[in-house]
């Protein structure tokens, strides 16, 4: 045992040793990782398509082998894990990271461009489940909803940081890899700290009797899952095309889409740390019901307002909408199983990360079907209702696969 983790810090009735807020930082600084990069997707567009000399809409398309790379490290992660420790996969993957991203940064090539963004997006995203699972082993009941949820707060402000950064960067003619610089070196320290934390340590959970609930599916966890796929189809959308259209519609320069997107992620990371008191008094539904509308009107007044001021307010809006909403959409989700297991909370993860993946492609296509930045943001107003449509069917038919259970229960118990 190395001296420093004989120290520890008592907080109320828990001690958490130096050991385990390592761990805690490792795993936080997953959701702020990848933030540094899916972030800041709509500010640096421009300035890569001038570096490669290709169109805005073939370098936003670009980013789909980094949103499908995300997707396959997740149905990676099913069968990594089973083979190799958290620690060892969490370290070789922040390896990847690192050299991806200098890759990025150093190649001229735009197909090579989309290979280190594919690399990078796997690599994150076993990460990223890797500290998934690693929350789960350390932390039971409400302290992991609230690492879960710091999780949100992390990402969120990383959006803050990494929007002000790019903006930065970009005001300043810097190359438009210049932020993923910063991003790496986020990785390195993750790395050291990852080589020096006992990840065998302070575990409070057996996973052997979790592994033997045999996972439910239904209608209801199943629509809920299309609808995340959905939203954050949208999400992803807004985070490229909205800060182009801001600069576009209004005539502005970057400093003004950069101050938009970081209103964005300014509330959304006080919609995040708020979201934890809200769930704990309010049905989980209606926040998330809350959220999506929200979503759906302020994306619809983006196109209607011609005052860049209303819509540098309107950002604080939309930031709030997507703020907790994953995680809501998780908790909602499980309310339709008796038992959740680790594979239901998976199903979510990946149809998030199907959802995102399809975002730069689809959202690329709708700018050139249509020939207008704008046309992104009605594709997403448009998405955005059919995800309010497969909310209310995944209830009804929940409802009516439950009336049908509680019918069939009363014809079995009527006597002859």
């Amino acid at each position: 045992m190395r001296s420093c983790d004989r120290w520890a810090i008592k907080m109320g009735e828990h001690h958490i040793s130096i050991n385990k807020i390592r761990l805690l930082t490792i795993c936080l600084f997953a959701a702020l990782i990848i933030s540094g990069v899916v972030t800041t997707m709509g500010l640096i567009i421009p300035g890569a398509a001038d570096h490669f000399d290709v169109e805005v809409t073939s370098m936003a398309s670009q980013f789909t082998w980094f949103t499908g790379g995300v997707f396959l490290g997740y149905i990676l992660s099913f069968v990594l894990f089973d083979h190799f420790s958290i620690r060892s996969a969490l370290i070789v993957s922040y390896l990847v990271c690192l050299g991806s991203l200098m890759a990025i940064h150093v190649t001229s090539s735009f197909v090579m461009l989309g290979f280190w963004f594919s690399v990078f997006g796997v690599a994150i995203s076993i990460a990223v489940c890797g500290s998934n699972t690693l929350i789960t082993q350390l932390w039971t009941d409400r302290a992991r909803q609230t690492v879960l949820v710091a999780q949100d707060a992390m990402f969120n402000g990383g959006g803050v940081i990494f929007s002000a950064i790019a903006t930065w960067f970009v005001t300043r003619s810097f190359p438009f890899s210049s932020t993923y610089l910063v991003v790496a070196g986020l990785v390195v320290f993750v790395v050291i700290l990852s080589v020096f934390s006992n990840f065998q340590k302070d575990l409070s959970i057996d996973f052997e009797e979790v592994k033997k609930v045999e996972t439910e599916w239904n209608a209801g966890i199943i629509l809920i899952g299309i609808s995340l796929l959905l939203f954050m189809l949208a999400k992803i959308s807004i985070f490229i095309w909205a800060p182009q259209y801001v600069e576009q519609h209004f005539s502005v320069d970057g400093s003004v889409s950069g101050q938009f997107m970081s209103n964005i992620f300014t509330a959304a990371l006080i919609g995040a740390l708020a979201g934890t008191w809200l769930v704990s008094r309010i049905n989980v539904k209606y926040i998330l019901y809350a959220f999506i509308v929200v979503s759906a009107v302020s994306v619809k007044l983006f196109t209607q307002t011609d005052d860049v001021d209303v819509i540098l307010m309107l950002a604080f809006v939309y930031g709030i909408s997507v703020s907790a909403t994953f995680n809501a959409y998780v908790a909602f989700a499980l309310t339709f199983v008796n038992v959740p297991t680790h594979r239901n909370i998976a199903y979510m993860l990946l149809m998030s990360a199907l959802g995102s993946s399809g975002a730069p492609l689809l959202s690329s296509q709708a700018v050139e079907v249509g020939g207008n930045i704008g046309d992104a943001l009605t594709f997403c107003f448009v998405i955005l209702l059919i995800v309010i449509a497969t909310l209310i069917a995944s209830e009804f038919l929940t409802k009516q696969l439950r009336t049908g259970e509680r019918d069939g229960d009363s014809e079995t118990k009527r006597p002859a």
